[in-house]
């Protein structure tokens, strides 16, 4: 697997190189806004950075590729082997995915540490030893949830040829619904509400409150019971979407 993946490791370097500039200029430009004032959002300029740092790290290690191997797969007619038994695939491609993403995770892991080397000494150290225990849990259950929904964006490759256009516009929602260009609590209440209810926030700003402490172990095990939700109907749902698919799948590349 790291052998496949070396051979694109320009896109590995060049998408990591994107991701430590976006870094960088959230950083920049967190700490202008913060040039005349000690708080924004009940946040130090220390916390923010963690904030910054913490959830990126965060989104390292949960993130995964597995949409666009499966519409390769559906395209390719590789999947007509698996189409008579689908859980048989579904282990398939998420056993498949752990080492197709390592060269990635690793590289992508070491910069993230250095970068957070390089500001250690503006970052707040987690608030305790339980906050940090559900903090690591907490983000165990994201790379699964992570890994449910890429699946089931892979899935719609048995309605269109293409879902990186799709994925790419998913990703980007992503991101924002779940806090990572700025803390949720920074909006109305109303929102935050509706973001907690959905899994996204789960894979940055719910597990960099807790890491700050910010939010009580009871509602961080709030959290952990919302994610457990979430990978069932998640579960679910890839069942019945794989059903409706490999009803209409033709298996061109066979």
């Amino acid at each position: 697997m790291w052998a496949r993946s070396l051979t694109h490791r320009v896109s590995i370097i060049s998408y990591r190189a994107g991701e430590l500039v976006e870094i960088l200029f959230l950083i920049v430009m967190w700490t202008a806004l913060y040039h005349d004032q000690a708080l924004i959002g009940g946040y130090t300029l220390p916390e923010m950075i963690t904030y910054v740092l913490i959830g990126n790290l965060v989104t390292i290690v949960t993130r995964n590729f597995l949409s666009d191997f499966m519409a390769h797969e559906i395209r390719d007619g590789t999947l007509s082997i698996f189409v008579v038994k689908p859980l048989t695939y579904f282990r398939y491609a998420m056993t498949r995915e752990f080492g197709r993403v390592s060269l990635p995770f690793v590289f992508s892991l070491v910069t993230q540490v250095l970068l957070i080397a390089v500001f250690f000494k503006h970052l707040v150290a987690f608030s305790s030893f339980a906050h940090i225990l559900l903090f690591v849990l907490m983000v165990v259950l994201a790379f699964v949830i992570e890994l449910l929904i890429a699946y089931l964006v892979g899935t719609i490759a048995f309605w269109t040829d293409e879902v990186d256009g799709i994925y790419t516009t998913i990703s980007r929602l992503k991101r924002f619904i779940s806090g990572g260009y700025f803390p949720l609590s920074l909006l109305p209440i109303v929102y935050v509400k509706i973001s907690l209810a959905l899994p996204f926030a789960y894979s940055f700003f719910v597990p960099t409150q807790l890491y700050l402490g910010k939010i009580s172990i009871r509602e961080g095990l709030i959290g952990i019971g919302v994610q457990c939700i979430w990978i069932m109907l998640l579960y679910l749902f890839i069942c019945l979407v794989w059903r409706r698919g490999t009803r209409r799948y033709e298996g061109v590349g066979i």
